[in-house]
């Protein structure tokens, strides 16, 4: 595929982004939104900017890792509308089910995905979060497949999504990691109930599932039986890798529009004053995006290589959510009452969406979301700097 030129990009974006789409979408239910969303992504798919990533095979773009930048920043330009409801669609169920899935199950989800249906996933539990080998919710062999019961919650989109990629225990005498199984289970049948969990900022999208004997044939079983964990790695590093890398381009794209608000930094004529704090502070926030996008283009790079990314995943994952976090702050102080006066929308528009107050609430899910930053912390320290386990964290530790 020959390679994008940014302008030529940018010009189809602006031809088909719905004019005034972030207000019309107030007005939208939750279901119309999503389909809202499905409309827009199979325009994307005409171009293969939906899953630029993914190859033509199956139903993504091919893109090299330059053309990706190009389409997620020339996106980000002009505020195309998000494609939220399935971005375990186009991003955790290719990577998990072209890493680890039997040809069958790449054959029927995979394409489906990308085409606009939407998926959840089912790793976090009450009591098992950060520490995710703790999962309790139990998977008993019930003839050629599984009843699984217990409960997940933090799953994005699930009262939309047709399938679940699903993490239960199999093996409950078996050491924590050792005996989990990776499953795809469907949503619509007796024994899953889903529960919308709605936010500070309006949006539901976050839900509790809670499963009662839900049944799964074995033939949605990814990877081996207690061989789960290994499976999950994949989806952990697509959740903490580049799948942030739109929202790092839209925040690039807030940022200057932020700068750009506080005048011009050369004068027309005569000497250069000095620049005011908030000059300094968004040209502090802009260099640090830069840094954080080339990590993520690194960590695309490296997947395409066929590497994981390992512990630069976890750098990524802090990196852009702390930034996230200082940028929609910024705009929040630059914007001052009108922060606190926008209206609210029930659905979830981006983490950057340029409603600064919203933005900044819905950041803070975004440090806990794919793994909590102290988590992330953690095995930066040991796994890729080296440091010492804190014993405190040990068993008979002190903490």
């Amino acid at each position: 595929m020959r390679e994008l030129r940014e302008t030529e990009v940018v010009e189809w974006f602006e031809t088909h982004v719905p004019s005034d789409w972030q207000r019309s979408v107030d007005s939208m239910s939750a279901e119309e939104y999503v389909e809202f969303q499905r409309n827009w992504l199979r325009t994307l798919n005409e171009r293969g900017f939906g899953a630029p990533g993914v190859p033509e095979k199956w139903g993504g773009g091919g893109y090299s890792l330059r053309d990706q930048a190009t389409i997620f920043a020339a996106g980000a330009r002009v505020s195309a509308p998000p494609t939220d409801a399935f971005e375990v669609s186009l991003n955790h169920v290719p990577a998990t089910l072209l890493t680890a899935g039997t040809p069958a199950q790449q054959e029927r989800y995979v394409r489906g995905a990308i085409d606009g249906t939407v998926w959840c996933q089912g790793f976090s539990e009450p009591g098992a979060g950060s520490d995710l080998a703790a999962l309790a919710a139990r998977a008993v062999r019930d003839g050629d497949g599984w009843r699984i019961t217990g409960q997940k919650t933090w799953s994005s989109h699930a009262a939309h999504a047709e399938h679940c990629l699903l993490l239960a225990r199999t093996d409950p005498n078996a050491r924590r990691h050792a005996g989990i199984t990776y499953f795809i289970l469907d949503m619509d049948q007796p024994g899953v109930q889903v529960r919308p969990i709605r936010q500070i900022h309006g949006p539901a999208e976050f839900c509790e599932l809670f499963l009662d004997g839900a049944w799964v044939p074995d033939e949605n079983v990814i990877g081996e039986v207690n061989g789960g964990w290994a499976v999950a790695q994949a989806t952990l590093a697509a959740e903490r890798g580049p799948i942030a890398l739109p929202t790092i381009e839209r925040i690039g794209a807030e940022l200057a529009d932020l700068a750009s608000g506080l005048g011009p930094v050369e004068p027309a004529d005569g000497p250069r004053p000095p620049l005011s704090r908030a000059q300094t502070d968004l040209a502090a926030l802009l260099a640090r995006q830069i840094a954080v996008r080339s990590l993520a283009l690194d960590t695309v790079d490296l997947s395409e290589r066929g590497s994981d990314g390992g512990q630069l995943n976890s750098v990524l994952k802090v990196g852009w959510s702390e930034l996230l976090q200082e940028a929609t702050s910024a705009a929040v102080l630059l914007a001052g009452e009108r922060a606190l006066a926008e209206s609210d929308s029930e659905h979830f528009l981006g983490y950057v969406s340029g409603r600064p107050g919203s933005d900044w609430l819905g950041s803070w899910a975004a440090t806990i979301a794919g793994g909590a930053n102290e988590i992330q912390l953690n095995i930066i320290a040991e796994r890729l700097l080296g440091l010492p386990r804190d014993p405190s964290r040990q068993p008979g530790g002190s903490r």
